[in-house]
């Protein structure tokens, strides 16, 4: 049990790195425009990063308390990635997975589950409609309710729809939008023209 004891030397600098990763993956993450949620993470990056520092803190403290090295946590997400790997009809490398399923957990709960609570209802009126009604959508108008960066809520005909920017632009809460394809489960909508004047 010697070589699992709590060693300053290297849980300290491991802990340091980790934070560090997470944190610059965390700034890069909340910058993408493509992320599957309507939740704006960009304003939740400062509590998401105190968060994670938080996490860890209290990690290196109870491995301490415990005389555990920090570093066999890691050894432990490999081991049952790997588990999970060949149960799954998978190979040895998939241990991986041990590890990149903790850190996807560990952002999603430092940024309050933004695509595990997928497109919350943003509005107190209307519903969220479910996919399978989407797709007699195309050709219809509506008003966005939520900002599309580039997914977000529509309302149409008086219910609330998740939707998606046709050509990724970023739209505001309350442009007039047309549906004007339905691909992958989601309705894609185009901002509408402004009607011109000719009088």
């Amino acid at each position: 049990m010697e070589k699992l004891a709590f060693a300053p030397m290297i849980d300290l600098p491991l802990a340091g790195i980790t934070v560090s990763a997470f944190v610059w993956h965390f700034n890069r993450w909340a910058g993408h425009h493509d992320i599957d949620t309507s939740i704006d993470v960009a304003s939740r990056l400062p509590v998401a990063r105190l968060r994670v520092i938080a996490l860890f803190v209290c990690a290196l403290l109870v491995c301490w308390l415990v005389n555990f090295a920090f570093w066999s946590i890691f050894a432990l997400l490999l081991g049952i990635g790997m588990a999970v790997a060949l149960v799954t009809g998978g190979d040895v490398d998939g241990g991986v997975f041990g590890l990149w399923a903790a850190a996807y957990l560990i952002r999603e709960w430092s940024f309050g589950f933004p695509q595990l609570v997928l497109h919350p209802q943003t509005h107190d009126t209307g519903s969220i409609a479910s996919p399978a009604d989407t797709g007699e959508l195309v050709g219809k108008s509506g008003v966005t309710t939520s900002p599309l960066r580039p997914t977000g809520d529509v309302e149409i005909d008086g219910v609330i729809y998740s939707v998606a920017s046709a050509d990724g632009q970023l739209l505001d809460s309350g442009a007039r939008v047309t549906v004007t394809s339905y691909h992958n489960g989601r309705s894609c909508v185009s901002l509408m023209p402004e009607p011109h004047d000719d009088g």
